[in-house]
């Protein structure tokens, strides 16, 4: 299989047995398994583990535990887990000097498999910079956090601590339910379920301190060059130590509502009404299914005495004027229904909504399915996701599959750039068996076909809030541009997605390196998708 090949012979030319040794010279610990080597026999074993000197090397078993929800994987031949600011700097300057990619892993709840690598990842989770995890400084209303801190324990801390006079300006719904902690919610430019009223990351942090690829640590803020390259930069050019967020006053005496109704077409005239008329509620969430809403949000229309299915609800908090317009709005435009909620009962929905992450429907109930990202975040007008909709069925029925009858996702997305609908390809799970590349590839191409088609009919960019992870490199020609470049100049780390797809480039077009820019800038559509469909294959055929 070409993943066995061109990974492999990427892993294979990099200089490990040097670094290797340097690295012990500089005092960390080589393990090649779970089991420690003869030079760290006479260390006691636990506390070897927990130093934050050890380096796995070449371990299958623990290299694999190294994943994202994404389904695009590559093991590591080494692993870290550091833990001070002297042990990292260490890693960040040889990975450099030994021209070793280098990648770094947070939460590991992504959808785009952004630090997937062959060379060397570093696991994040147990780095900290300051003893004081989270310091609440309520006088400039403003939060110090560590990169490894859980956002759900930020957004808990802050109302706690302040007795719900601030809350955290940044909640994704993926937070109520996965680890996802403050480093890659700044490096995916995170927003949530309050992005309609705030916005995303990019609103509200104010300082981040950063080591880069150099070793040295900057702190940055919103007037510095590098902030957008930090912000939604997957840890490209400099690794996330920690930052200092403002914390958001919301109005006092929330109202909460939950809006229903039975026909899709209308809802989301009614919600470009809402978009239109600038109403931005604390949260604005909704979820759709031409079959059932599913859980708790099933329940919902039992006093219509016509039977008919709810195809649509939303949630709504805010102030009370908000929440009254948004319903007011809405009635005008779509035959609904809506209850007040308390705060209590608000929460509950919300709970429910953010575990859709994964979930998937389709008319067919014979198989189970597995929601496979790629395209997932879809950014568009309300009034144009029917056809948005159909388009994307179509897609997935000509090469196959079913049509999704479900999706959910975030009214006024980031203070009224639009609806942002969640919509996922329905994979059935034994696509992903063993020995079915045949299936794989079929993944593959409806996912770029599903991506050109948004782009071409409706100006819809991929991956619109999630991570795009490997997929700006094999979209983006400009931003391949922009990595070699500073790669080159030593102001990115050495990427592995880059690594590979310019070895595809380099087999495909026999050319060299330094005239690979002109053929990368000049390649028909046929030539994009090829090279898309084999990049992302690698990813997935197995290991």
């Amino acid at each position: 299989m070409e993943k066995n090949t061109l990974i492999k012979g990427l892993q294979d030319k990099l200089p490990w047995e040097p670094f290797l040794d340097h690295m012990e010279r500089e005092g960390f610990f080589k393990l090649s398994s779970i089991m420690v080597s003869k030079i760290s026999k006479s260390k006691n074993y636990n506390q070897l583990i927990q130093s934050g000197y050890v380096m796995l090397v070449g371990d299958p078993i623990q290299a694999s535990v190294i994943r994202d929800t994404s389904h695009l994987h590559i093991r590591p031949y080494v692993l870290f887990r550091p833990k001070v600011e002297t042990q990292l700097r260490v890693i960040v300057k040889n990975s450099q000097k030994f021209k070793i990619p280098i990648t770094f892993a947070g939460g590991k709840t992504g959808l785009s498999g952004s630090y997937g690598n062959f060379g060397i990842i570093v696991d994040m989770v147990d780095f900290s910079s300051y003893k004081e995890p989270i310091k609440l400084d309520l006088k400039k209303s403003t939060v110090r956090s560590n990169q490894n801190v859980l956002v759900s324990d930020l957004i808990k801390c802050t109302l706690f601590e302040s007795k719900k006079e601030f809350v955290f300006p940044v909640q994704p719904a993926s937070a109520l339910k996965l680890p996802v902690r403050v480093g890659g919610l700044i490096a995916s430019n995170a927003s949530g379920v309050t992005s309609g009223k705030l916005g995303s990351v990019e609103n509200w942090v104010e300082k981040i301190r950063v080591m880069m690829p150099n070793g040295t640590i900057v702190e940055i803020d919103k007037d510095h060059p590098l902030f957008m390259k930090i912000i939604a930069g997957n840890g490209y050019f400099g690794v996330i130590l920690s930052a200092v967020f403002r914390l958001y006053r919301p109005e006092t005496n929330l109202k909460q509502a939950i809006m229903y109704g039975y026909n899709l077409n209308l809802a989301f005239k009614g919600l470009q009404s809402v978009l239109d008329s600038k109403i931005f509620p604390l949260v604005s969430e909704f979820v759709i299914s031409d079959e059932n809403l599913p859980g708790k949000f099933s329940e919902l229309g039992g006093e219509s005495k016509k039977n008919k299915k709810v195809k649509w609800a939303a949630l709504i908090e805010g102030s009370k004027n908000n929440v009254d317009k948004f319903i007011d709005v809405m009635k005008q435009q779509a035959e609904s229904s809506w209850k007040i909620l308390t705060e209590e009962e608000f929460q509950d929905y919300l709970q429910e909504r953010s575990s859709f992450a994964l979930l998937v429907q389709t008319e067919d109930k014979s198989t189970d399915y597995i929601a496979f990202p790629g395209f997932e975040d879809i950014l568009s007008e309300p009034k144009n996701l029917p056809d948005i909709i159909e388009t994307i069925n179509e897609l997935f029925v000509k090469h196959g599959f079913h049509k999704v009858i479900f999706g959910y996702g975030h009214i006024n997305f980031r203070k009224g750039q639009g609806l942002l609908l969640h919509m996922r390809l329905p994979v059935p799970i034994q696509y992903f068996y063993k020995e079915n590349e045949k299936n794989l590839k079929l993944i593959c191409e409806t996912v770029f076909e599903v991506i050109i088609n948004l782009k071409n009919k409706f100006n819809i960019k991929h991956k619109a809030e999630h991570s795009p992870g490997p997929f700006r490199i094999w979209l983006e020609p400009e931003f391949r541009k922009l990595l070699r470049k500073e790669t080159k100049n030593g102001a990115a780390f050495l990427n592995p997605h880059l690594m590979i797809f310019d070895e595809l480039l380099l087999r495909k077009f026999r050319v060299s390196l330094d005239g690979l820019q002109s053929i990368d800038e000049q390649l028909p559509m046929s030539e994009k998708n090829d090279l898309f469909v084999s990049a992302m294959l690698l990813y997935l055929s197995g290991e």
